[in-house]
């Protein structure tokens, strides 16, 4: 670590000379954190908010390398994101990591209102530049009640905040392992446009990536009761996969990728990777309808090309979706009194065609299966919350669901068809918020979920159809405690979440993966975040503040075994019992920023049977940000950054109940990068 520290040292060094005769910018870094929750449709102060929602700002961002969200999405206590290897994401809210392998499970996305999961269940998270998102909403613990499925929860993502002027911008990006990245933003009127290039070969072999992406938005006013946004990406992206070793391999060497065994080739001859061309277009419509009502109406169509050689086949999916929500609000006050009522309907279609080929060496050879998939959802739901007595808020809310496959197999022979359609599931919510002393809260809620399998999960990776598979059904109970003031911020989240008919993962012999059902759990936990501004405008010191977020988890297996073992009250793999980020943030005169963040990560187990556990680890990440105006139209921004970990074993996602023990994918302990941006706005 002592021979990396110098690196981001002297950078900071080489910027002082220019700090000293800077003018005094202003940064943002002293304003408080937005202050409005738009979660479950309603605009209310975090103080008066009945959900759990944690926050990603711009602000929480600006805290580390302009890479990848993983670090900002990890400060927000009960989250989990995790990064196998470049471009791999795995994304995960109060222990859902156990049905994601890969990708996002049972956690529903929104970008700009518009749905960016898809009727499958995917959620392409790994196709978005960093760039693409300045903000996100995480709800944490079912949201069934207006979201549909998803026991998890639910996140809605926002773009990049829209400047008031136009401007042009050109940012380059540098660091360890052959990392890259390129982005040019052009914002004209209403229209914004983004294009982002990132590329890096990697800590371990076979763990390159490359990833373009082309993205424009606008949002434009029709009169004045209406308003008109666009959301378009087009992402095309290649990334390696390593896979996982085992414990004896990584101590040799944690660079290693997959090795071959007597039976099966490794992921370096087979050239293992995923090759993904995504593109979204989606519109929504805003209307006041009267005084008291409003309309907002939003569309979205989407393709995907997909394929990824792996160890033992090649797959090929071709998929194409639409889908959309419409949603209307009344509001109206009644004296002291103030009533909103939301109700609206969801509706997704997806299709899938998947075809099965041998792998040679990352070219598709012999054809092995050919299968069309569709999907199929709808959600209706209805919500009322009421603030009354002026400091009760009360929010109830239901939703009917509605979920159904159709698989048509028309290789090998014989033909098939086959229908799986779920009953009818109702999520109730019911939450209620008391605010006292001015700036404390209270709020109580109890909230269903509902989450069936993903097409992932209905078809494993080398083909066929599950339709034993059931969908998850959740409960969580929680209580959370909330200060908010100008200096102090303060927030505990105690809950406990009951899960059926749980979906958990398995592989075989060859490391393909399926899933199946599999008892129950019980899940409680303790959450807290506060936030504390020491100093503010003083001398050079424009803003001093100190945070720290963590949570306790105690994830345990209920009515739950396999085969002739009895796994009733283990952990949870890949959860761990404590973790938590503290960070200063410090403020200064002449644009400058500097952030440390602290992350401690408790041991975890890797198999249900709880009988490996890879150990804790710390990490410390470095920040300075230097951003200075050059009069009245030009500005720049310099920063470098730095990652340093302490472990025995580091790795940024483990493969859970992994076959023959390859639980390790090896990170770097080590990791700087460098940034520079430069603008002109008129």
């Amino acid at each position: 670590m002592k021979n990396h520290i110098p690196l981001f040292l002297s950078t900071s060094i080489l910027l002082l000379p220019y700090l000293t005769v800077a003018q005094s910018d202003t940064l943002e870094v002293n304003q408080l954190e937005e202050v409005k929750v738009t979660a479950f449709e309603s605009k209310r102060t975090v103080l008066e908010t009945t959900a759990s929602v944690g926050i990603i700002s711009p602000r929480t961002l600006e805290r580390f390398a302009a890479t990848t969200f993983t670090n900002a999405v990890n400060t927000v206590p009960g989250v989990r994101m995790e990064e196998r290897s470049p471009g791999s994401y795995r994304f995960s809210v109060r222990g859902s990591l156990l049905r994601s392998p890969f990708g996002v499970r049972n956690v529903k996305f929104y970008w700009n209102g518009i749905p960016f999961t898809d009727a499958n269940g995917n959620t392409p998270l790994n196709s978005l530049d960093f760039n693409s998102v300045g903000r996100m909403e995480i709800i944490k613990g079912p949201g069934s009640s207006i979201y549909g499925a998803g026991t998890g929860g639910v996140v809605l993502l926002s773009t990049s905040g829209v400047a008031e002027s136009n401007k042009i911008e050109q940012s380059l990006g540098y660091g360890k392992y052959g990392y890259q990245s390129r982005n040019t933003e052009v914002k004209v009127g209403d229209v914004a446009v983004r294009y982002g290039h990132q590329q890096q070969e990697g800590y371990r072999e076979q763990s390159s990536m490359v990833r373009d992406v082309f993205q424009f938005n606008s949002t434009s006013h029709i009169g004045e009761k209406s308003s008109l946004s666009l959301l378009g990406i087009y992402s095309d992206l290649h990334y390696q996969t390593p896979g996982g070793i085992n414990l004896a391999q990584y101590q040799k060497d944690p660079t290693l990728a997959r090795q071959p065994t007597p039976t099966l080739p490794g992921s370096v001859i087979q050239n293992a990777g995923i090759y993904t061309r995504y593109t979204l277009l989606g519109v929504q419509h805003r209307y006041a309808l009267s005084t008291h009502w409003d309309q907002s109406l939003s569309l979205y169509v989407s393709a995907n090309d997909f394929a990824n050689p792996f160890i033992s086949n090649y797959e090929k999916r071709d998929e194409q979706g639409f889908g959309g929500r419409n949603v209307w609000t009344f509001s109206k006050d009644f004296g002291k009194t103030d009533l909103q009522w939301t109700s609206g309907f969801e509706w997704q279609y997806g299709k899938s065609a998947q075809r099965n080929y041998e792998n040679a060496q990352g070219t598709p050879a012999g054809f092995q299966t050919s299968e069309d998939i569709r999907s199929a959802n709808a959600s209706a739901f209805t919500q009322a919350e009421l603030q009354f007595l002026q400091s009760f808020t009360l929010n109830a809310g239901i939703s009917l669901n509605a979920y159904q496959f159709s698989y048509e197999r028309f290789f090998p022979a014989p033909y098939e068809n086959q229908q799986l359609k779920f009953n009818e599931v109702v999520s109730p919510r019911l939450a209620l918020n008391k605010t006292f002393l001015q700036n404390w809260s209270l709020t109580a809620s109890l909230s269903s979920g509902y989450s069936p399998p993903t097409l992932q999960e209905i078809r494993p990776s080398a083909g066929g159809f599950r339709a034993d598979l059931q969908p998850e059904v959740g409960l969580n109970k929680e209580l959370s405690l909330r200060r908010v003031g100008n200096r102090f911020q303060v927030e505990v989240n105690a809950y406990q979440f009951s899960l059926n008919q749980m979906i958990v993962r398995r592989s075989d012999a060859q490391g393909a993966e399926f899933f199946i059902n599999a008892g129950k759990t019980n899940q409680k936990g303790l959450e807290w975040r506060f936030d504390y501004e020491v100093l503010q405008n003083l001398g050079f010191v424009q803003s001093l503040k100190i945070w720290n977020a963590g949570n306790l988890t105690n994830y345990r297996f209920r009515n739950y075994q396999q085969a002739d073992t009895d796994l009733n009250g283990n952990r949870l793999p890949g959860i761990p019992a404590f973790s938590q980020n503290t960070g200063l943030d410090l403020g200064l005169r002449k644009g400058i920023a500097l952030y440390a963040t602290y992350q401690f990560v408790d041991k975890v187990f890797l198999n249900d049977a709880n009988s490996v556990e890879a150990p804790s680890y710390d990490q410390i990440s470095l920040r300075i940000v230097w951003k200075k105006n050059w009069g009245q139209h030009l500005y720049s921004e310099l920063s470098a950054s730095a990652d340093y970990v302490s472990a025995d074993i580091y790795s940024l996602g483990y493969d859970l109940n992994a076959f023959g023990n390859r639980y390790y994918n090896g990170a770097p302990k080590q990791n700087q990068w460098m940034g520079i941006k430069a603008g002109w706005r008129w």
